[in-house]
């Protein structure tokens, strides 16, 4: 039992890792070649290394589980697809997403609050659900949100609710540039 609820964690630790261009062993492996980080990714909400406001986070925070407004500069010309990960890197069993979207229009450069878009996928959370998992750290514990978009050369060819490392390994094979912005909440 143990062993199944593990391996599919690790596998989209592994996969975020590498999406996220650390020195992991093996991450070459699916990421080829450095993707350079050209997007600039922020929010009317909130800033880069600042607290998330409170509306964006569970219910158990006081939070509306809100989706956070994002703006994003548009990628180059031949981009097919978008993606969003948002995860926590300090999470205490490892990375943990808690969002993605992908397949999103290559011509969008805004998400609005509370508002998914319409014509995109998302795939399973670290929790095994679909859809925006707000932050919820453990009482005490600060933790870094990361938002980041990535342009994609072809467009994710898997459905609504697609695993978590199928759809992380996809993106990563079609990545051509990325953006990444970090808030913090927590620590109550």
């Amino acid at each position: 039992m143990m062993t199944t609820l593990w391996r599919p964690l690790c596998l989209a630790a592994v996969g975020l890792l590498s999406l996220s261009g650390c020195g992991l062993v093996g991450a070459n492996k699916i990421v080829r070649g450095s993707v350079p980080d050209s997007i600039t990714v922020t929010s009317p909400a909130f800033r880069e290394g600042a607290p998330l406001p409170v509306r964006f986070a569970c219910k158990a925070e006081g939070g509306q589980a809100k989706t956070p407004p994002l703006r994003w500069s548009v990628a180059s010309p031949g981009v097919a697809a978008q993606a969003l990960i948002v995860d926590d890197p300090d999470a205490p069993s490892g990375a943990y997403v808690h969002w993605v979207l992908f397949n999103v229009d290559p011509t969008a450069n805004e998400l609005l609050e509370g508002i998914v878009p319409r014509h995109t996928e998302q795939a399973l959370s670290t929790a095994g659900q679909t859809g925006y998992a707000p932050p919820c750290p453990p009482k005490g514990e600060l933790h870094r949100y990361r938002f980041t978009m990535y342009a994609l050369k072809a467009k994710v060819p898997l459905p609504n609710g697609a695993k978590l490392n199928q759809v992380l390994s996809e993106i990563a094979q079609r990545t051509v540039a990325r953006g990444r912005m970090t808030v913090q909440f927590g620590g109550r």
